[in-house]
């Protein structure tokens, strides 16, 4: 049976289960809310998540959300398709490190300030201090992943958790630049996970993940 997936266009959290859910083959309902619309807030999805906020999904009753717990869930549920956690008790584990690491610096520490300084302001200028911090902190943790790569992806020859968790933060840091061009976050993304990023890309399911409003 389909499980539900409760996904927001344009969140980064949700586009790491997408990306698991298509490259596991796990079969599944889409069911976008609007942000706009304040669908996640409605008392419908909050009786489902009363942290209203996506990803979330449904699986034969059973909701969970919180993204790194769906994607060590879904991997530990479903057989098919690519391994998320693949190897030893060691790789798994750098696997989740790495996960880890790029929610704690690269989101939380780079990604995170610069959105709100540039999108939610609510007309206020940036905070120029802020914003350089920030994109050193950027810089500082793609050139350490940069580093981290074993191969094509962060684990070897195939992609994993550790891959989804960091693709949806570049997406971001190329969006942030396409909107405020002055920002030159793109400028940061070393070469090697530029063309890390391009597999990812290449990936034959990545373009239905794709955030539509981005085209």
């Amino acid at each position: 049976m389909a499980l539900d997936f409760y996904h927001g266009h344009g969140s980064p959290f949700s586009w790491r289960v997408w990306l698991a859910l298509e490259a596991k083959a796990i079969p599944y309902n889409l069911k976008v809310l609007s942000f706009q619309e304040k669908d996640t807030r409605k008392p419908e999805f909050s009786a489902i998540n009363p942290r209203q906020q996506v990803p979330t999904i449904v699986d034969d009753g059973y909701a969970l959300w919180e993204s790194m717990a769906i994607l060590e869930y879904l991997d530990e549920r479903f057989t098919s398709g690519l391994k998320l956690y693949p190897g030893d008790a060691k790789a798994r584990g750098r696997i989740r490190r790495l996960a880890a690491e790029a929610q704690s610096y690269v989101r939380q520490e780079a990604i995170d300030p610069i959105v709100d300084e540039f999108f939610w302001k609510e007309g206020a200028a940036p905070d120029e201090v802020r914003i350089a911090k920030a994109r050193e902190a950027l810089e500082r943790e793609l050139a350490w992943f940069a580093g981290e790569l074993k191969g094509s992806y962060l684990a070897g020859d195939q992609p994993t958790a550790a891959d989804f968790m960091l693709y949806p933060e570049i997406g971001y840091a190329k969006r942030i630049t396409f909107r405020k061009p002055d920002s030159k976050l793109a400028d940061l993304i070393p070469p090697a996970i530029a063309q890390w990023a391009k597999r990812i890309e290449s990936l034959p399911y990545f373009d239905k993940t794709f955030p539509p409003h981005w085209r």
